[in-house]
C-alpha cells in the first residue's frame, strides 16, 4: 500500500517553509514593560508527537493535524488575560507534508511568576482537523475528524521570568493521545472518505483529548 501524504489546506497551530501566525493576524504585543530594568520576553514553541505525517500504528496513520484557536495567551501576576504583550490571536497551528506550526513569540512579555497558558479562550469557535488513513478489515480508507466548537485548553505552569531574561516554553502535542479517542468503527463513508458525524457524542471526549495531548515539561510544572 502505498501511503497518500495529503495537504489539504494551505495555511498554521502555520511551501517550502514554516507556516505560522502571519504578523497581520497577531494582536500587536509591543507595549510599555513592567518598569523593571532590561527587555524580558517569552518564546512558546510547538512539536507534535510523532511527527506528523507518519505512521502511528501499523494500521492508523496521521497525514495532517490542524487545530485554529481564537488565541494564545500566557497569564501570570504581571500579565493579567487579554494583555496585549503576552497574547497573541489568532493562531493556526497545523502540522502536514512540508508544514510546521512557526514559534509565538511574545518578545515584550513583562517580568514576572507566570501560572498559565491558554490556547482557544476568548469566545470564537475554534476549528480541529485531523486527515490519514485507516486500515480496516485489510483495505486502506482515508479519514477525517473536523469538528467546530468554543474550547479553552489551559496547562498550569510555574514559570519565573526575571528582568531581562528570555525564555521559551515548549508545547508538544500527542496526537496518539487525540486519535485514541476515536471511534474508528462508528466513522461513515462520504464520498470515499471516512468521517465522524458532526453530532456524535464522541467529540465531547476527543475535545478532553485534546486537553491532555497539548503538554508542557515537568520543569515547567513543578517549578524546578
Amino acid at each position: 500500500m502505498t501511503y497518500r501524504f495529503a495537504a489539504s489546506l494551505g495555511l498554521l497551530f502555520l511551501a517550502g517553509c514554516p507556516v505560522g501566525v502571519a504578523d497581520d493576524q497577531e494582536t500587536d504585543a509591543s507595549g510599555p514593560g513592567d518598569g523593571s530594568s532590561g527587555s524580558s520576553g517569552l518564546t512558546v514553541t510547538w512539536d507534535s508527537t510523532p511527527a506528523v505525517p507518519g505512521p502511528l500504528t501499523s494500521d492508523l496513520r496521521v497525514d495532517e493535524v490542524r487545530l485554529q484557536a481564537s488565541s494564545l495567551r500566557l497569564i501570570g501576576d504581571s500579565a493579567a488575560p487579554g494583555d496585549p504583550r503576552t497574547t497573541r490571536a489568532p493562531i493556526d497551528l497545523r502540522w502536514s507534508d512540508n508544514n510546521v506550526p512557526a514559534d509565538s513569540e511574545l518578545d515584550a512579555a513583562p517580568a514576572g511568576l507566570y501560572s498559565r497558558i491558554e490556547i482557544g479562550t476568548g469566545g470564537s469557535a475554534e476549528h480541529l482537523l485531523i486527515k490519514g488513513e485507516v486500515r480496516q478489515q485489510g483495505n486502506w480508507r482515508d479519514f477525517e475528524i473536523e469538528d467546530e466548537r468554543s474550547h479553552a485548553i489551559v496547562k498550569n505552569i510555574v514559570l519565573a521570568l526575571a528582568p531581562g531574561e528570555h525564555k521559551t516554553i515548549p508545547v508538544t502535542v500527542d496526537v496518539a493521545v487525540i486519535l485514541a479517542a476515536v471511534p474508528f468503527g462508528d466513522l461513515e463513508n462520504d464520498d470515499g472518505v471516512l468521517e465522524l458525524p458532526r453530532d456524535h457524542p464522541a467529540f465531547d471526549a476527543i475535545w478532553a483529548a485534546v486537553d491532555v495531548s497539548f503538554a508542557v515539561p515537568g520543569s515547567f510544572i513543578d517549578g524546578r
